[in-house]
């Protein structure tokens, strides 16, 4: 009886931790740059209209994309944000999109909260990356170190897409080193069309 009982135990063991190991290994940031590019390929046009628009790194987009969706239009989350960069029905209002579940309307209105978010902490990517997730109220409070789980695993999530996509794969992007203390807030600054001699030029430091 003792035998089976622990051969019992020992087989959920195994099998909550395959569920772990899956759950990690299947994180979209995991996977290669070359996967990332394929997966982000058919939105391309969409991603790089708004990275010009709102002069945002397209890399920056697509680790968005990674992290929140991994490319797939149809995600919903159980909070109720939808589309590539799950944007919830508020935000979606706030930021001019009317169908979230339209790819370009999607990472139109992503894109222009990620400049909105950059310009109000002065260009921090944590910063700007932590409140997409938790709200700039939460950033506002405690700086990037929100202290939710989640925000801190999705923060690394999209850091880890960026670096791979910013540099394709080769040398990692030098990651900001993270303030302890809330950066104070700016006025939002309604983005200004970018000169046609430096519409590649992006705000955000790399």
């Amino acid at each position: 009886m003792k035998i089976k009982k622990f051969a019992k135990q020992f087989g959920a063991s195994i099998a909550l931790l395959s569920v772990s190991v899956c759950s990690f290994a299947g994180s979209c940031d995991q996977q290669q740059v070359s996967v990332l590019h394929q997966k982000a390929y058919v939105y391309n046009e969409a991603i790089t209209n708004s990275a010009i628009k709102y002069r945002v790194n397209p890399a920056l987009i697509k680790a968005v994309i990674t992290a929140e969706s991994c490319f797939r239009n149809e995600a919903k989350s159980h909070k109720g944000a939808g589309g590539l960069m799950q944007l919830i029905p508020a935000t979606a209002k706030r930021f001019g999109v009317n169908d979230r579940f339209d790819p370009a309307e999607n990472i139109d209105g992503g894109t222009r909260y990620l400049r909105w978010l950059l310009n109000r902490y002065g260009g921090s990517l944590p910063h700007a990356i932590a409140a997409y997730n938790a709200g700039e109220g939460r950033v506002d409070r405690y700086g990037a170190n929100v202290p939710i789980q989640e925000t801190a695993v999705y923060t690394r999530r999209v850091l880890n897409a960026y670096g791979k996509l910013a540099s394709n794969g080769r040398n990692p992007v030098k990651r900001q080193a993270v303030k302890p203390k809330p950066i104070p807030v700016a006025p939002p600054v309604k983005p200004k069309p970018a000169k046609k001699d430096d519409r590649w030029k992006w705000d955000e430091f790399s």
